[in-house]
């Protein structure tokens, strides 16, 4: 598999050409993807990965969710190792999150915020021995790197991305699939626990993870076995008995609206750069029209993690880390100015804004089913004729019936409270109101924590 690493490199090397200097390539998973995937779509993401876009119909995938299993590729997902008998201390330094009690074989969510305590990167760290972990994010490398050059640690840093894959099994049925696969109990693995197997003749890393709040877990396998392709194959084929589904990317992140979870570039921006670099960042994922027709600045969107949700991670008691002082100056004024909620949008409004679109009048535009994917919308929230907030990571969810958003509100706006979202408006489109009603996250139970044992 040295050609892949080989592919994954060139697609790395952002200041060429694309398509001629800078190649495009399936994940370690494409060549079993390539007979299912019926919509025929590849979706781009993480320069150079292609992932596919729809299996089946994105509704019945994101069903599948829910009632049974699914198996979904995040092999494009950066991953870093980090070497050296100082790992632990700089691993520590990097986060928000205390890591000295971690264990090998526990992963720890570890967010990480730049000096101003905004969220730069978020991801999983692995604890494979005391002196080796991984972490799991986009642009990890960079950022790490930034860090190790900033605290003066002396620790090696990898960019392993194409050495493993990260497929998702995901859903109530998953763990019945993952003990039909292995012939194999997993129910004794906790939460944020991984253990190694042997699957197809090679090592494999079962980690009890998942972002779509159902029990599940994820597979790494080293992908210079050549037998990445057989591994989700053999997924799909033990998982068809229990209705598992394959997950295109155009359904992949209804599920992480549904389970209140905030993801970066869909509901905020990661602080990292200046400005002028993260509008650059943004051409990616908006037009050059809308781009320039944003009312908002590039702050207002860059977010602390007790903003998002995660104030339980932030560790003020521990030595040091990188952005700690803005952390503890947000603690003592009361903590951030908004927290993240849920938005069911009106039904009925929703409805009009769909029949507007058969009317000869100019209206505004029709949202995405479902979800927009990557694309940059950041939302006004309004309530009594105020802006209270931004709603954003909106999705059409098949099991709710409801479009849903989460949203980042006045920290005084309590549930159950009626507000408007201000859609359209893109660029030179008209603007509709939305009533939507605020509610407590997460809209659908969260299961992925339960003790199965």
């Amino acid at each position: 598999m040295s050609d892949f690493r080989e592919q994954y490199e060139k697609a790395q090397q952002l200041g060429k050409l694309a398509f001629i200097e800078r190649p495009l390539f399936g994940s370690p998973a494409a060549p079993a993807q390539a007979e299912t995937n019926a919509s025929q779509i590849w979706g781009h993401i993480n320069a150079g990965y292609l992932i596919a876009y729809e299996y089946t119909r994105w509704w019945k995938e994101s069903a599948a969710l829910r009632q049974a299993a699914v198996i979904g590729d995040w092999s494009w997902l950066n991953k870093t190792r980090v070497r050296g008998k100082d790992a632990l201390k700089f691993m520590d330094y990097t986060t928000v999150k205390g890591l000295s009690m971690q264990e090998v074989g526990q992963i720890v969510y570890t967010p990480m915020v730049n000096e101003a305590g905004k969220v730069a990167i978020e991801g999983l760290t692995l604890k494979l021995a005391d002196d080796e972990f991984i972490f799991t994010q986009s642009a990890g490398l960079k950022w790490l790197e930034f860090l190790r050059d900033k605290s003066g640690t002396k620790v090696e840093l990898d960019d392993v991305t194409p050495d493993y894959t990260c497929y998702a099994l995901q859903g109530p049925k998953s763990t019945d699939v993952l003990e039909a696969l292995t012939g194999e109990k997993w129910r004794d693995l906790r939460f944020s626990r991984f253990r190694k197997t042997h699957l197809l003749d090679t090592e494999l890393i079962v980690a009890r993870q998942g972002v779509t709040g159902e029990v599940g877990y994820e597979f790494m396998m080293r992908t210079e076995s050549g037998r990445a392709h057989e591994l989700w194959r053999k997924i799909r084929e033990v998982g068809k008995a229990f209705g598992l589904r394959e997950l295109g990317c155009k359904a992949e992140m209804i599920g992480h609206t549904e389970t209140g979870i905030a993801t970066v570039i869909r509901d905020f921006l990661p602080a990292r750069g200046s400005p002028d670099q993260l509008k650059r960042m943004m051409s990616h994922w908006m037009a050059a029209d809308e781009l320039a027709s944003i009312e908002w600045v590039i702050a207002e969107q860059l977010c602390s993690p007790a903003e998002l949700g995660w104030a339980h991670t932030i560790n003020l008691g521990k030595k040091a880390f990188h952005g700690r002082d803005a952390l503890a100056r947000e603690a003592d004024a009361g903590g951030p100015r908004r927290r993240l909620m849920g938005l069911v949008w009106s039904n009925e409004d929703m409805a009009q804004l769909y029949a507007s679109q058969f009317r000869d009048s100019p209206g505004a535009p029709p949202p995405d089913l479902p979800t927009g994917q990557f694309r940059v919308f950041f939302l006004k929230v309004m309530a009594d004729r105020k802006e209270i907030g931004w709603a954003s990571g909106y999705a059409y969810s098949p099991t709710l019936r409801r479009m849903i958003s989460l949203a980042r509100l006045d920290r005084r706006i309590e549930p159950d409270t009626e507000v408007e979202v201000v859609w359209g408006g893109f660029s030179d489109e008209p603007t509709s109101r939305i009533r939507a009603k605020v509610v407590q996250l997460p809209f659908i139970r969260q299961e992925r924590t339960k003790a199965l044992a």
